[in-house]
Formats: structure tokens, C-alpha cells, sequence
């Protein structure tokens, strides 16, 4: 057997402790912090958060120029693999995970000898779930990364979009399955869209790509050769929408013929793909049902039907045809054309854990697929100290408060970081919608303009913050710890300037914790108490809705009206989950981590 255990103990030294309540007891002290640090601003600077890489200089690192497409073309493909190269590959990085020593380091030097072809299989098995594979890849990518390849293929899609060379669609669609990482692939995705008409007529590589063995190639295809084109026309390439249509309905990978179906719907308004899609919901992955629910639930608005998207493939199927038989009804006095979808959930999940025994932090982003899309820390020089909130950006980074580092870290999806910005003790991250963000911190809570330049700044000397959040009209509302003596514990603070809102708040909640809360409306939060996550009503302090469960740690309602809710353990033996709970209490959707982590927040979008 492989002796894992060696590698960790040293790799991974112990930091902050979580002591979490057992049943019958109350619930234990904060985990412990650095020391106190004095009140002090956290320092922006001058670079907004979540700027790119220039593509210029991420080029430059690799000898390559924006302004010339045959470089550019060749990088891709000199990285692209056949089908036999990508199996030779394979073979060698599964060996990585061989019971013999001996075996593990020959495969690991045989790696380097495909030279950058092995970059992108390198970095999917970074996210394996087999420790030693994640880490020999780590080891074999610092070996052979000598540039930053995700942002020189995601650089170098961005040019040859802008330069538009004949042979642009090919490479990139051939290079699609070799991506260095989920945004170099979506990257390929828009500018496959973009490249999607040649002279009028849709683009050959496309078309023939509706056919390939590559299920990510096919869905790829499907797409751009929907939503290309002229823009502002429901079908926008008439000559290949027939081939598309026939493609997607032919389809039998589930996620690839919601892709396109999905695409057809939102782009041509054609209502006979809405029961295409309703036929599909008891095989969707989860992330793909939260999607169609939300469109359903937009279209019904109040005339919705009973039908619950439960957690049993019978609940689904009853879900279906409850469906079904309302767009039967709807559908002939409905005009999709002119009906605005507002969607708010893409099916992605982010999912902050710890591991109580070895200090261990890490990040796992779930996608539409249920299928690990990036891992952020846990091991590695660019560890997170302790995370306690995380929010993706626009440019496909993530931004992470780190309590016990006193800072919030930009990363990219392989946990690199991109920049720092100093907070003491930082409990959660709101994003502004013109730029910007709330920081809530254990002693103050401060507001950014786009720029990164303080607006205010509220502080409280008691260092008792547990948690807070900004609302949907731009006041933040923050809990305190509780102390047993009638003392407030709910605060509200003013979008404008800061100052506080009329008198706080005192409740019976037992907010001990280090948590997130969510806010459901303008005078609405949600909060984690010691044995249930409840709704209170900012105006009474009164509670409006509960869902009894122990120790949550993290909760947010859902445009559905369900609730998402983290907890690390419980009183039944559970040793944590998340769960999402609809709103008769039962659950719907769950998650377990591996490898002796436990989640500690959890996050749709």
C-alpha cells in the first residue's frame, strides 16, 4: 500500500484548530486566531481587483507576438494531441498512483517527455482525487512549466480572435480537450463563437465537429454555431442550423445535449425545444436541473405547478411531467420571443473545506456536472490561510478572504496568486455591481470603489464580528458574538456613508460561530445559530423561517427558494455535508468531501 501518510505529515503543518460543538453541549469557542492586531485600514492599492494578465507580456514569456497568427497557431497545436497521444499520456500519469515506489518515479521523469503536450493532462490530474496523483503532477508541472501556459493559450485565443487567420477555428476547436484549465475552455468556447462564419457561411471545422468523438469538441460546435453569427437574429447561421438541430437531438452524452439544446432554446426562441429540455430533467446532473428550474419558475411566474425537483429519480420524473402537462397548457399562448429570462444560477458550486486534524484549507468548485472543475490550496507553497469566504470574477479568478492570513488573495484556478490586499481577520466579501467590494472583518467592515480606494469605514473595538453581509440595497448588516446578557448581536450599517441604522437589534441567536450569512431582501438575513439556520426580520428581529440542523456554518437562499446550507458535523454522526433543503425542510441536493474534509461554506452561482 502507498504510504500517504508521510507525504502529508510533512507537507502540511498544523495551524488553527476548529473546535466544533458536539450534541448536548454548547457550542465551543472560536477556533483560534493570530493575535490581535490593532485596528488598522486594509491596504487596496492601485490595481482593481480582478485585472488580467496583459496578453502582451503573458505572450512575450513564451516568445510569441499578438500581432502574428502563425506563432500563435503553431503554439496551439504543438500542444494539441491525437487520440493515441492522449491515451499514451494517460497510461503514464495513472502510473503516478502505482502501489510501487519505484514505478511512481520512472512514470513521473516519462512524463516530461512529451514536452508541453503533457501540460493540459498535467493539469487535470492536479484535481484527481488520489492524493499522490494530484501531487506528482504538481511536481512534474514545476519541473516543466517554465511559462505560465494557461495565460499564454488563454492570450493567445483572445489574439487570433482579434487577427482572424483562416486556419483559427480549426486549431482551436482541436486544442479545446487539451485546455490548461476550465477558463482557458471558455475562453475557446467564445472565441469559437466568434469565429463561427466564414464569408457568410458557417465555418467548415465547425460543422465537422458536430460528428467528432470528442464530446466536448461536439458541445463546443453546437454552440458557436448557434450563437454566431449576426447578432439580434434568432437563427443567426441558416445553413447550419438543420445539421445543428439534427446533431443535438441525436446527442446521447446528457450534458453535451443540454448544451446545445439549452443554447437552441435561449438563442432561437423555438418553443419546441422547451419540451426537449423538460423530457431531459430525471437524467440532468444536478447543476443543469438548477438551471432549467430557474428558467421554468421565470416562465410560470405565479402559475407555476406543484412539482418538486427532489433528490429521488421518482421525485424527477413526477417533476417532469408535472412540466410537461403545464407547457401543454402554456405553450400555445406564450410568446418566448418576447419574454425576459433573467438567469442567476450558472450550476456551479464553490465549496470552502477544512481538515480539523492537519490545518488543511482547500477550495473545490463543482460544476453543472457535479464533476470537480479546480482545487485551491490544501497543499503547496501557495496555501490558504484560513478561508472563510470566496467569490469568482468576471477575468475567471477568485477572490478569497483569509482570516488567519489578514488578507484577501486573488488567485487563478491553480491557487496562484494573483494579488494581495491586507484585512484584518476578513469574514466575508461582497462584490459591488459597479465595481468594488464590502469587506466584513472581525473588528470593521469597509467599502471599495472600483479603483480599490476606500469609501468608509466602520469600526468596532470589540473585535466580536461573527459574520455579516451586504443586502440588496447596499446596506450591510452584521452579527455579534454571544455574550448570555441581553446584550444587541444584529447591527445594521448604511450603504452611503457607513454610519449605523436606527437601534440594533437583541435575539435569542446563539451566533458563535465564524460563519456566512445571506441576506433575503432588504430587512431579511439569514444566520447560523448553534442548532438551526433561521430568517430574521431586520425591522422586529423576529424569526420568520428556520431549518433545525447542528453547528451550520454557512447558509444561502437559493432563487428557487431553497436553501443552501454547510455544516461540518452534527449530532446524528455525520461528519458533514452540504445540503440544499427545499422549503418543507426536505433535502434535495448533497455533498460530501473526501480525504478528511469537512465544508465549512458553500456557495451557488
Amino acid at each position: 500500500m502507498r504510504r500517504h501518510g508521510i507525504l502529508f505529515t510533512i507537507a502540511l503543518p498544523l495551524v488553527a484548530v476548529i473546535l466544533v460543538p458536539v450534541a448536548g453541549e454548547d457550542p465551543a469557542p472560536p477556533p483560534p486566531i493570530i493575535k490581535r492586531i490593532p485596528p488598522r485600514l486594509p491596504i487596496g492599492g492601485t490595481t482593481p481587483i480582478g485585472a488580467q494578465l496583459n496578453d502582451a507580456d503573458a505572450l512575450k514569456q513564451a516568445g510569441l507576438s499578438a500581432s502574428e497568427a502563425t506563432p500563435l497557431l503553431e503554439y496551439l497545436r504543438s500542444r494539441t494531441l491525437t487520440d493515441a497521444d492522449q491515451s499514451k499520456i494517460g497510461e503514464v500519469i495513472a502510473r503516478f498512483g502505482a502501489d510501487d515506489f519505484e514505478d511512481r518515479v520512472k512514470a513521473t521523469e516519462e512524463v516530461e517527455k512529451f514536452g508541453p503536450a503533457a501540460i493540459g493532462p498535467l493539469k487535470s490530474a492536479e484535481k484527481n482525487t488520489d492524493p499522490e496523483i494530484g501531487y506528482r503532477a504538481r511536481q512534474a508541472l514545476k519541473r516543466m512549466e517554465k511559462v505560465p501556459h494557461a495565460a499564454v493559450a488563454a492570450a493567445a485565443v483572445r489574439s487570433l480572435v482579434k487577427l482572424k487567420p483562416k486556419e483559427a477555428a480549426a486549431a482551436l476547436i482541436g486544442f479545446l480537450p487539451m485546455a490548461d484549465t476550465d477558463e482557458v475552455a471558455e475562453e475557446i468556447r467564445i472565441a469559437l463563437i466568434a469565429l463561427a462564419v466564414v464569408e457568410g457561411k458557417a465555418e467548415p471545422a465547425l460543422v465537422k465537429a458536430l460528428d467528432d468523438k470528442s464530446v466536448l469538441r461536439r458541445s463546443a460546435a453546437y454552440v458557436a454555431l448557434i450563437e454566431g453569427g449576426t447578432p439580434g437574429e434568432r437563427i443567426r447561421i441558416k445553413d447550419a442550423f438543420p445539421f445543428v438541430k439534427e446533431a443535438v437531438r441525436k446527442e446521447t452524452d446528457v450534458d453535451a445535449k443540454f448544451r446545445g439544446t439549452w443554447a437552441i432554446l435561449l438563442t432561437t426562441r423555438e418553443k419546441e425545444f422547451v419540451p426537449d429540455l423538460i423530457e431531459m430533467i430525471p437524467k440532468l446532473p444536478r447543476g443543469r436541473i438548477w438551471q432549467l428550474e430557474e428558467f421554468l419558475l421565470q416562465v410560470a411566474g405565479e402559475g407555476k405547478p406543484d412539482a418538486r425537483f427532489g433528490k429521488s429519480e421518482e421525485s424527477l420524473t413526477k417533476a417532469k411531467d408535472a412540466w410537461a402537462a403545464w407547457w401543454k397548457k402554456k405553450s400555445d399562448g406564450f410568446d418566448l420571443v418576447k419574454f425576459a429570462f433573467n438567469p442567476r444560477i450558472t450550476g456551479f458550486t464553490d465549496v470552502i473545506e477544512y481538515d480539523q486534524n492537519y490545518g488543511r484549507y482547500r477550495i473545490v468548485t463543482l460544476g453543472p456536472d457535479q464533476q470537480v472543475k479546480s482545487t485551491i490550496g490544501a497543499v503547496g507553497i501557495n496555501q490558504l490561510s484560513y478561508p472563510s469566504d470566496v467569490k469568482k470574477l468576471a477575468n475567471g479568478n477568485f477572490l478569497i478572504a483569509e482570516q488567519n492570513g489578514n488578507r484577501i488573495t486573488e488567485r487563478d484556478s491553480t491557487g496562484r496568486i494573483v494579488k494581495t490586499t491586507n484585512a484584518v481577520q476578513p469574514l466575508s466579501i461582497d462584490l459591488l455591481p459597479e465595481g468594488g467590494m464590502v469587506v466584513v472583518c472581525r473588528n470593521q467592515v469597509v467599502q471599495y470603489d472600483k479603483d480599490m480606494k476606500q469609501t468608509w469605514l466602520f469600526t468596532r473595538q470589540q473585535y466580536d464580528i461573527m459574520g455579516g453581509r451586504r443586502l440588496p440595497n447596499g446596506d450591510v448588516a452584521f452579527i455579534t458574538q454571544f455574550t448570555g446578557n441581553n446584550q444587541p448581536n444584529i447591527y445594521r450599517l448604511a450603504a452611503k456613508d457607513g454610519k449605523e441604522v436606527g437601534k440594533p437589534l437583541t435575539t435569542t441567536g446563539r451566533y458563535q460561530q465564524y460563519q456566512s450569512i445571506d441576506a433575503t431582501g432588504d430587512d431579511k438575513i439569514l444566520v447560523c445559530d448553534y442548532n438551526r439556520v433561521a430568517e430574521i426580520d431586520l425591522k422586529t428581529g423576529k424569526e420568520v423561517w428556520k431549518h433545525d440542523i447542528t453547528n451550520p456554518t454557512s447558509c444561502q437562499r437559493l432563487p428557487n427558494g431553497n436553501t443552501l446550507i454547510a455544516y461540518m458535523n452534527n449530532n446524528n454522526g455525520n461528519a458533514g455535508r452540504v445540503i440544499e433543503v427545499d422549503t418543507t425542510g426536505d433535502v434535495v441536493w448533497e455533498y460530501e468531501s473526501k480525504d478528511n474534509m469537512r465544508p465549512a461554506r458553500a456557495l451557488r452561482r
